[in-house]
């Protein structure tokens, strides 16, 4: 019997050593996330949630990446509580997910953030982030459209895995906010005509097709002529009243718009259209559902405009419009901060025209401090 004993002890050795840490442990024992850890041990609560799970993920800013964020953060965002525990929340998934399970496809991923205030989603759905490979590394999409990048992955825990990322992430913003940093400002300043912008901005669960700047110069020499009512209906004909990301749709599905009209999914050789008007830009987040990107500006009374497939670009769907050499509706709006603009969507910049002289007392004043503080914010003293 004596002579099993020493590979009992190799036995044992070996299963003690390849135990997996657990999280804390992993935390204190990588460097390169010391800024991060020592965020996240002032909220007990959250460490606890974490060292309590299974079958999570961790998407951990780096060291670089949390400075930096410190650098643009207003002191209030900074102080505030309740917002850095919602973004520590964000940046956990639901789930295992290594990146041999990524491809070029998007995925969407659930999160543990339930605050309202940046999830004011139907209930039990969870606030998500976009993933897919970029360049053969793994891409991950936050509020604002904000692309972080996976810099080191895969790293064992006791109940789950660790990615480190290089920026941090971007909490979800609402409609307005994030229609203004996707350059989609004659969209915003459209729905404060029209008084819809705060109605639009709380509602619960919502997907958005949002037409470009360019869509709206398509129809500019209409604009004018529009009443609030008719505008409110046109607007309304591109709001759905629940949360549809584009791997949800298929061909020839109808989706019930809050104008009350319907709209028609068309798929075509890996393109979507709705109704006519080709989607440009899809998926991007908000607090309170999607944006899809539309080149065109529906119409709620050519439910059955189709899209020329074969075509380079789609004809307006309003029979009588004309181009204008400006961008309708953006007097006033706050221009883009860049903060996460995606280099798909088109670059047509507004050059201040609209039906209404000023609309951005209506949209929000504080725009640009707000969508800085989507991001996490850390004590200075903290920071390397």
């Amino acid at each position: 019997m004596l002579c099993f004993k020493p590979a009992l002890t190799v036995i044992l050795t070996l299963a003690a050593c390849s135990k997996a840490k657990s999280i804390g442990e992993l935390f204190s024992s990588t460097p390169e996330l010391r800024n991060f850890t020592s965020i996240a041990s002032m909220y007990p609560d959250f460490v606890t949630t974490l060292s309590g799970a299974s079958n999570i993920t961790v998407l951990a800013p780096n060291n670089k990446a949390v400075f930096n964020n410190m650098k643009i953060m207003p002191a209030g965002t900074r102080n505030n509580a309740e917002h850095i525990k919602s973004l520590l929340a964000y940046h956990v998934l639901n789930g295992t997910y290594r990146v041999g399970d990524f491809g070029n496809e998007p995925e969407l991923l659930p999160t543990l953030l339930t605050a309202k205030k940046s999830a004011n989603i139907t209930a039990g759905e969870p606030q998500v982030v976009k993933a897919s490979l970029m360049d053969d590394h793994v891409a991950v999409y936050s509020g604002l459209n904000k692309v972080s990048m996976v810099s080191r992955a895969n790293i064992n825990f006791a109940g789950g895995i660790v990615h480190i990322i290089d920026s941090v992430l971007a909490l979800p913003v609402n409609v307005s906010m994030t229609a203004i940093d996707s350059n989609l400002t004659a969209f915003v300043g459209a729905l404060a005509s029209a008084n819809l912008a705060d109605t639009v901005n709380k509602l619960s669960g919502v997907t958005i097709f949002a037409p470009s700047n360019a869509a709206f110069q398509a129809i500019g020499n209409l604009v004018g002529g529009l009443s609030n009512e008719q505008l409110a209906s046109i607007l309304s004909y591109h709001v759905v009243l629940s949360r549809a990301f584009s791997m949800d749709f298929t061909n020839s599905q109808r989706l019930r718009t809050a104008q009350g009209g319907q709209i028609t999914i068309r798929i075509d050789d890996g393109n979507m259209y709705a109704n006519g008007a080709k989607v440009i830009g899809a998926d991007i987040i908000t607090n309170n559902g999607v944006i899809h990107v539309v080149n065109g500006v529906l119409n709620p009374n050519a439910t059955n405009d189709e899209p020329d497939t074969g075509a380079s670009t789609q004809a307006p769907a309003f029979p009588s419009a004309t181009g204008s050499s400006n961008v309708p509706f953006t007097s006033g709006v706050p221009a883009p901060t860049g903060s996460g603009m995606a280099a798909s969507f088109p670059s047509d910049t507004p050059t201040g025209t609209g039906r209404q002289p000023n609309v951005a007392a209506s949209i929000t004043s504080n725009v640009i401090i707000a969508a800085a503080g989507a991001s996490l914010t850390f004590a200075a003293g903290m920071m390397v």
